[in-house]
């Protein structure tokens, strides 16, 4: 019989895929069949579309078509945000270089609140601490990145609070990224806000 090794960071992976991320007050479940419309019907919203790189709508075939095609993808991980138990946002994380999620030397996190009731509200960061924490922590990737469309003030102002830096700006877009060390020192206030 074979024995496979897997690493800590691969181990922590599946165990996401499978079992979900918590923390901070709320629940990243992973995405499922039973998910799509709902998701699909947030990220067709004009208020939260408009912010995307993409603003086409997404149809019921191409969302389905989309969800077969990443479903086994160990380069992406796609989650379905709860807080008490109620769905309100979608999350995701990717990797930048080609590389299995538990290997990858820079992820780029996504997220949005799909209630609009907590899209102004401090809740909006505890998802993207849950996945900044795994990354960091249980993947140890060094770098996160993303891309940000420059009218999206509200996206930048976000991320700055995060511990996020500017490292490129082109054709509309504002790109951005995280280390450890920034994320860290930006974040301790809101870990205990969100932590009690």
């Amino acid at each position: 019989m074979e024995v496979v090794n897997m690493t800590d960071a691969e181990n922590a992976y599946l165990q996401a895929c499978e079992q979900g991320l918590r923390g901070y007050q709320v629940t990243l479940k992973p995405l499922d069949w039973d998910d799509l419309e709902r998701v699909r019907q947030w990220r067709n919203d004009p208020d939260i579309s408009r912010f995307m790189l993409s603003q086409e709508l997404i149809s019921e075939q191409q969302q389905h078509a989309w969800f077969k095609r990443i479903e086994t993808d160990n380069q992406q991980q796609h989650f379905v945000i709860h807080y008490k138990d109620h769905p309100i946002g979608a999350a995701n994380i990717r990797s930048l270089d080609d590389l299995p999620l538990w290997q990858s030397q820079a992820i780029m996190p996504g997220l949005y609140i799909g209630e609009p009731r907590y899209r102004q509200n401090i809740l909006a960061f505890a998802p993207t601490l849950v996945l900044n924490d795994f990354c960091f922590t249980q993947l140890n990737t060094p770098e996160l990145k993303a891309v940000v469309k420059a009218d999206n003030q509200a996206a930048l102002n976000y991320n700055q609070k995060l511990g996020y830096r500017v490292t490129g700006e082109a054709d509309g877009l504002v790109d951005i990224s995280l280390s450890l060390q920034d994320y860290e020192a930006a974040t301790h206030a809101f870990k205990r806000f969100l932590s009690r």
